[in-house]
């Protein structure tokens, strides 16, 4: 999971809505170029249009939107939340809120499945939630 870095990590103790989580796990990504802000309305119009679908497991949200031109580069990035969100009135929480861009239907499919791989080991899902620095997260993913 090298596309991961410690500069795309963020720990926060909550934030206010599951808007928010979505805008500021964004923020690495789009302070890098990754993509236009135009990706963040997307990623946060596909819940309110489809409901809570991201949240993939319990604690665990991946928001991602459609490709799109605001996309320049595939890219991956985490908010860890230390007291987790509703995505919606059917308690779908997510502490874990990870956002992944993706500039064609296809190029991001191995980060997802590594991604995937990775999160559906409940040990791991636990050590990310327990964890307290973004370089104890970035060494869980380098499975140090």
């Amino acid at each position: 999971m090298e596309i991961l870095s410690l500069d795309k990590i963020q720990i926060n103790e909550k934030v206010d809505s599951w808007e928010k989580a979505i805008d500021i796990a964004a923020r690495p990504l789009l302070n890098q170029g990754y993509f236009e802000t135009g990706y963040i309305d997307a990623m946060i119009n596909s819940v309110k249009e489809l409901g809570p679908y991201i949240v993939i497991a319990p604690e665990i949200a991946i928001a991602h939107a459609r490709p799109s031109e605001d996309v320049k580069q595939v890219g991956l990035s985490l908010l860890k939340l230390n007291q987790h969100i509703n995505f919606s009135q059917d308690n779908h929480y997510a502490s874990l809120i990870f956002v992944l861009s993706a500039v064609d239907n296809d190029g991001h499919l191995e980060i997802l499945r590594k991604l995937a791989l990775l999160l559906s080991d409940k040990e791991t899902v636990n050590k990310l939630i327990d964890a307290t620095t973004e370089n104890e997260i970035l060494n869980i993913f380098k499975g140090e």
